[in-house]
């Protein structure tokens, strides 16, 4: 690990929490961009300690340009059809959805370092991985807009690739691309199916949608 290393994951990190206490769904946005891009980065500067490969350039630029440039583009044209601008009432309020953000932080921590195959400079990359997991699941949980829902989708799939990095010295190309074609479909179905709900009952509230009946 070196300390660009370390940089980025303490910026995937701080975004994490971000997008925890945010309201702003363009913000939000733009918070996943720059985690995408961190995390796409993060096999370049693998890369620089081990070897720069073919491999490692083509899954670092798919990574850079789906994540950070793809991904917000598709919810940003989402949101800009429906005209939300903000999520005003979370299942979870914004304060406590910060202060969860950081129990699950200690929370991977205390998992990692429980982790006896884990070495210790590994540490730090295994709890960004399972607090971006831990988020993700949590922003899907507890928001009501269809986006924020797709952007803890979006975090759930950063963190599962995140920890594959930390205890996987070389993910092969073309599994690492099929995973990234598998989320940019995921999220292109998502936001289609966003804007149709939006058409159809004038609203992304998708708590709103228990109350339908067959």
């Amino acid at each position: 690990m070196t300390a660009m290393d370390d940089l980025l994951l303490v910026i995937i990190l701080v975004t994490n929490i971000a997008l925890s206490g945010n309201s702003r769904l363009k913000t939000c946005i733009d918070i996943v961009s720059i985690q995408g891009l961190a995390l796409g980065l993060l096999p370049a500067v693998i890369g620089l300690e081990t070897g720069i490969t073919v491999e490692l350039v083509v899954i670092a630029a798919a990574g850079i340009i789906l994540r950070g440039i793809v991904f917000p583009y598709l919810l940003k044209k989402s949101i800009s059809n429906t005209g939300e601008n903000r999520e005003l009432k979370p299942l979870v309020g914004y304060f406590p959805s910060t202060l969860i953000s950081l129990i699950l932080i200690a929370v991977s921590l205390w998992l990692s370092r429980r982790l006896e195959f884990l070495e210790p400079e590994l540490l730090l990359f295994s709890t960004v991985a399972l607090t971006t997991i831990f988020i993700g699941t949590f922003i899907i949980v507890g928001r009501r807009l269809a986006v924020m829902q797709i952007v803890g989708y979006i975090l759930l799939e950063n963190g599962i690739y995140c920890l594959g990095l930390a205890f996987v010295k070389e993910i092969p190309l073309i599994v690492e691309l099929g995973v990234l074609f598998d989320a940019i479909v995921a999220v292109f179905v998502m936001s289609v199916a966003t804007n149709k709900i939006h058409e159809e009952f004038e609203h992304l509230d998708i708590a709103k949608l228990d109350s339908l009946k067959g």
